[in-house]
């Protein structure tokens, strides 16, 4: 070969490696970046964007009668980004938004507090926080129709806080900065004046429940156990339950922290059992006021398994989720359920004990003693 093709050659292939790293640049998103919006579409997908833009308004269909931002995941800068994501990709910021960012702009917001049907609220009090060197506090209270309407500067978001007798507080917030999106122009965020629909939960009909704040329970492992909610015991002969609302078998490799698994099959009599919902963390009420009706599943698995270098498995509930219950459920000849009882579990955590001859149970619940009577809102507010 001479040395007119050795150089013809070289230089083609830089000119493909070039080439190629800039396709890849132009098409591919990093892997991350895909995963986390991956992960928002699936957290929010039930959840609306109730953002109003230009006089155009979109609307997703609400599940099961209830106003969707009491769907699980309901959180309006999450949706909104996930939106934002389908319309392309990202580009740099433009000279516009860099010094919003920088300097802060002037952001405009329109507030419709409603109830968790969908309702307005006149007259609640309303704390719009923005932050440009500072915070700065924009109060007042909301017109007949539930709207509220504050202005100042803002550099990247705002907080909103809406509270009224007889409901239930709730706070949230909103960003005017998006990352590599054109959100602000001639020194206004972008878009100007959204209008965000606020939930703030009525109050319904707040009653005693049994209320266990953190518990502890030892777990033999390898045997099915049943717990007793109203005892806050496992059933004989473990413990001094007399009638089991669910059962719990716990299995694991021991107590090596580098290699671990461990396992928890939760599951009920027949007719009974659970459903796994998100906490609604923007309100001071985070559950469901009422059991529903009917989507029981009678069996769960959780699974953790680590090794020395990473968590491959982690299926345990996650600290943003509760499971409400419904259990002791008496059926008659045909099947049909006459008798039940209803609670609701923030805190449901499982780990090996420290001698690693069983396992435990860190359990927060409230329960409804009273039979069919599906109401779940206790007077004590979730810390």
């Amino acid at each position: 070969m001479n040395k007119r093709t050795i150089i013809i050659t070289v230089f083609a292939l830089v000119i493909f490696g070039v080439g190629l790293v800039f396709t890849r640049s132009r098409v591919e998103k990093p892997p991350a970046l895909s995963s986390e919006v991956r992960r928002a579409s699936e957290q929010t997908s039930a959840v609306p964007a109730v953002v109003t833009m230009g006089g155009k308004k979109e609307t997703r269909p609400r599940e099961g009668g209830a106003h969707p931002f009491c769907a699980p995941g309901s959180t309006l800068y999450l949706t909104q980004a996930q939106q934002e994501y389908r319309l392309g990709e990202r580009g740099p910021n433009t000279p516009d938004v860099k010094d919003a960012k920088r300097n802060g702009a002037l952001a405009k917001v329109t507030l419709r507090v409603v109830d968790s049907r969908g309702n307005p609220v006149p007259d609640a009090d309303v704390k719009v926080a923005f932050f440009h060197r500072g915070p700065y506090s924009v109060d007042g209270k909301t017109d007949k129709n539930g709207f509220f309407t504050a202005k100042h500067m803002s550099e990247s978001d705002v907080h909103f806080h809406a509270s009224k007798e007889g409901y239930y507080r709730t706070y949230r917030n909103y960003w005017f900065y998006r990352e590599g999106k054109p959100c602000a122009k001639d020194g206004r965020w972008i878009p100007w004046n959204p209008t965000l629909e606020v939930v703030m939960k009525e109050k319904r009909n707040p009653i005693d429940l049994i209320s266990v704040q953190n518990i502890k329970v030892l777990l033999p492992k390898g045997i099915r156990v049943g717990f007793d909610c109203k005892k806050r015991a496992l059933v004989d002969p473990h413990g001094s339950g007399t009638v089991a609302d669910f059962f719990l078998t716990y299995t694991s490799n021991g107590n090596d922290r580098s290699n671990l698994k461990k396992d928890l099959v939760l599951s009920f009599d027949e007719g009974c059992g659970a459903i796994i919902l998100q906490k609604d963390l923007y309100s001071q009420f985070v559950s469901l006021h009422e059991a529903p009706a009917s989507g029981y599943t009678r069996e769960f698995s959780f699974s953790f398994r680590r090794t020395p270098t990473v968590i491959e498995v982690d299926t345990s509930l996650s600290a943003d989720n509760y499971i409400i219950m419904k259990s002791r459920c008496v059926t008659d000849e045909s099947g049909k359920i006459l008798e039940s009882l209803y609670s609701k579990f923030y805190r449901f955590v499982f780990d090996e004990s420290r001698d690693g001859e069983t396992g435990y149970m860190l359990l927060q619940y409230r329960y409804n003693p009273t039979n069919n009577d599906r109401n779940l809102e206790g007077k004590e507010i979730y810390p």
